[in-house]
């Protein structure tokens, strides 16, 4: 009963570090639309500023309260000069944005503060234990539990009962009519984005004693804050506040209980949610786009000869312009398309490995396994839309990673398998490098051939005009969920073939191919690119990798480097590389058509 006890416990305490990073995000996205991916970063930042004022000051209490401010003038700063002229865009534009400024505060904190883990001692008067139910518990701890409570009930009083907790709400449920009412909507945007990045700081620093201060804790904290406010449900204070309890104790017990599968009943539980209500617990029903949140584990190429270093780039173009079609062409985005790739992978190594099966017929296998794969995941989330459908994709990519990751007779876990010898193609053997670029372009030629007919056509045709206007589709007789599962499982098994060679060109493979962070790679190199061209995801995808391989071998600021490129694309090439340079020639080419039609007139 003790042990049940402390586990609950510190399922409390976890839930409650959660509660003060999920409550601001949940927050911002509410009123302004904006998930903000850069949201971990100010978690991280705000714990690095506690440091720096409790080694001045030697107060913790200071710490806490000091921490936020820095912390907020640059959240409010990133919202009025950046976010802000993003408004009128998509979400794709906010999505390459933070993602740019992750990479930028990343690099901060590793040049200031080295990338030595640290900790914030315990505050002196918060230090020992208590016995509760016959064994020991952290004070501390017991103080974040009274802390976090504490704190959601200030908020719920100030949303609730004050005159600007008024105009919050009245922000969050019809911008245009509070504008309309004399409210001043742009300052309460920047405010509720100031509060929210604050929040997030005091989580930093209250997560110091307990969970360390190390360059990285921000992605840590973000993507089980996402799960949170999708499960409570965008823009609810409540939604954040049962959703953090709700994945803090499952985690915590999951992990005491059923170590295996602790992964696996966190994103289990969020999928089951979505299933029965995609708006999350207490959310309000939305239509708006998905955003996602992209990583940086796309592996690192190093002295390999020119051809085979193509060859990697083909093989990551098709991956991309696979979810080009989900994404660019019928409007989906998806943080689990990975999951096809690394199923497509596995189905070469594993049949290689353990069964000594060509590869080939391996790639076949692989591509038959994506494909059912997308056919039975999809049959789920094209009932949903949006953020729902996002974190619904991301849900079930991390239970077929949980799976790859504990099954190790098969999979090997994590230490992954290796493919005993390459496979032939044709009259050469792919350890050439030379084969290994033919038979990848071959393929990529082949690949974007097919894609372009596919959207030419017209079941291509109906693809975009779900993009488009899906009302519109459906009112003039059009089953979209099923043309969307058709889409989805098209995407789906081109991934597949891609995750297939990308076996056969490796030689090996892991459950971090499976993981979301290869998801996010994907969508920035579309993003990156231009999506629905099919081209600019290729583009996207070599620029994307051989920024990230160039730049770093460069310079040790690499990642501030390439967080300002980003920056940099998103405010001023918001279609894309190649959409900017389509645009480009269509500018160009109107006063000559203007031209044209005034001399035959």
């Amino acid at each position: 009963m003790a042990f049940v006890i402390t586990q609950l416990l510190n399922g409390l305490v976890y839930g409650t570090l959660l509660f003060l990073t999920a409550a601001g995000l949940s927050l911002i996205f509410g009123l302004m639309n904006v998930v903000s991916l850069a949201h971990g970063s100010f978690f991280m930042l705000g714990a690095y500023f506690g440091l720096v004022i409790l080694q001045e000051t030697h107060s913790f209490t200071l710490a806490l309260i000091l921490a936020p401010v820095p912390a907020a003038i640059l959240g409010v700063a990133l919202e009025t000069f950046f976010l802000r002229p993003l408004y009128r865009r998509g979400h794709q534009d906010q999505v390459l944005l933070t993602f740019g400024f992750i990479f930028i505060f990343f690099d901060l904190v590793k040049t200031v503060w080295g990338t030595t883990i640290r900790s914030l001692p315990t505050p002196a008067a918060l230090q020992g234990v208590v016995d509760i139910a016959d064994g020991p518990f952290p004070i501390y701890r017991l103080f974040l539990i009274v802390f976090g409570v504490t704190l959601a009930v200030l908020l719920w009083l100030f949303l609730e009962r004050s005159r600007l907790g008024a105009m919050v709400r009245a922000g969050v449920d019809d911008s245009a009519m509070a504008s309309g009412l004399g409210i001043n909507v742009r300052a309460l945007f920047t405010g509720v984005f100031g509060a929210g990045v604050a929040l997030a700081a005091v989580g930093g620093v209250a997560a110091g004693p307990v969970l360390g201060l190390y360059p990285g804790m921000d992605f840590d904290i973000l993507v089980p804050a996402f799960i949170v406010i999708t499960v409570g449900g965008m823009g609810s204070l409540r939604g954040a506040f049962v959703g953090s309890l709700l994945i803090g104790e499952a985690d915590t017990f999951g992990k005491a209980y059923l170590p295996g599968a602790a992964l696996f009943l966190i994103y289990l539980v969020m999928a089951a949610i979505l299933l029965l209500r995609p708006q999350g617990l207490f959310g309000i029903k939305r239509s708006e786009q998905a955003i996602v949140e992209p990583p940086i584990t796309t592996p690192v190429i190093e002295a390999e000869p020119r051809e085979a270093r193509l060859a990697w780039l083909f093989i990551f173009a098709m991956f991309a312009m696979s979810l080009d079609l989900l994404m660019g062409y019928t409007g989906l985005m998806s943080l689990g398309h990975a999951t096809f790739f690394g199923l497509g992978a596995y189905g070469v190594v594993v049949l290689g490995s353990l069964f000594d099966v060509n590869a080939w017929i391996g790639v076949i296998a692989g591509i038959g396994l994506a494909c059912a794969g997308a056919a039975a995941i999809g049959f789920f989330c094209v009932r949903t839309s949006g953020v729902a459908f996002l974190m619904l994709t991301l849900a079930f990519s991390q239970l077929v990673f949980s799976v790859a990751l504990k099954w190790r007779d098969v999979t090997g876990g994590s230490d992954g398998l290796a493919v005993s010898a390459k496979p032939r193609f044709l009259f050469w053997s792919l350890d050439d490098s030379l084969a290994m670029y033919y038979m990848a372009l071959l393929f990529f030629v082949i690949t974007y051939w097919g894609l372009r007919r596919l959207i030419h056509s017209p079941l291509g045709h109906v693809f975009i005009g779900i993009r488009q206007n899906e009302s519109r589709m459906r009112a003039i007789g059009y089953q979209t969920r099923a043309y969307k599962l058709v889409a989805f499982i098209i995407a789906g098994t081109v991934a597949g073939f891609a995750g297939g060679l990308y076996a056969i060109y490796n030689g090996f493979i892991s459950p971090d191919a499976l993981y979301w962070a290869a998801s996010g790679d994907a969508l920035i190199m579309v993003i990156l690119g231009g999506t629905g061209t099919l081209i600019g995801p290729a583009i996207g995808t070599t620029c994307f990798l051989l920024m990230k391989n160039l730049v770093s071998s460069y310079s040790d600021h690499w990642m501030f480097i390439i967080g300002a490129i980003f920056v940099g694309c998103v405010m001023f090439f918001p279609a894309g590389i190649w959409g900017t340079l389509l645009q480009l020639r269509s500018l160009h080419r109107a006063p000559r058509a203007a031209e044209k039609v005034s001399t035959a007139s």
